[in-house]
């Protein structure tokens, strides 16, 4: 089943490559890095690795510098966005009320670390330093709204009404 994807993989890299390539001819010839790669997530949804070394040679900077330049802009992401974002508090209240066993329980039960996704771009885990309702911590986000007092149980069955895990 494997050999099946890996045409389609090829194929949707080869389509990216030649969107960005399409994206960066219609720009002017001098381009800051930024403009050229908010033009190519503005067509892609997200600026792939395929395309940091045709942004590089583009803009004569070196590859180091442009992926710094990068992920330095907010607004610039090298992932495509997921459908769920969580992020858990991991200021000193909410680490010391179970905020830091919520970032290990959530690590351990969707498999992947901080700043990553999982498969199928489906959740994506962040620690954020403090939402400032630490009176009611230990506090997540989900997709913006902070949810406060949040239990080690609680945590799991929002998980699991994700459709990630198994409560």
């Amino acid at each position: 089943m494997s050999n099946l994807r890996q045409p389609r993989n090829l194929e949707r890299d080869r389509a990216r490559r030649a969107m960005a390539r399409c994206v960066m001819a219609r720009c002017v010839s001098r381009v800051d890095a930024e403009v050229l790669a908010r033009a190519v997530q503005t067509s892609l949804g997200y600026v792939p690795p395929l395309a940091l070394p045709m942004l590089a040679e583009r803009t004569g900077l070196e590859a180091g510098i442009l992926l710094a330049k990068l992920q330095a802009a907010e607004d610039i992401r090298l992932e495509p966005e997921c459908k769920q974002r969580i992020e858990i508090c991991s200021g000193r209240t909410c680490a010391g009320r179970g905020g830091a066993k919520l970032i290990r329980l959530a690590r351990r039960l969707l498999g992947v670390g901080m700043f990553q996704t999982t498969s199928g771009q489906k959740i994506r885990l962040e620690p954020f330093r403090c939402f400032g309702q630490c009176a009611r911590a230990p506090n997540i986000r989900m997709n913006g709204v902070i949810q406060g007092a949040m239990t080690e149980k609680r945590f799991e069955l929002l998980l699991g009404v994700l459709g990630r895990t198994k409560p």
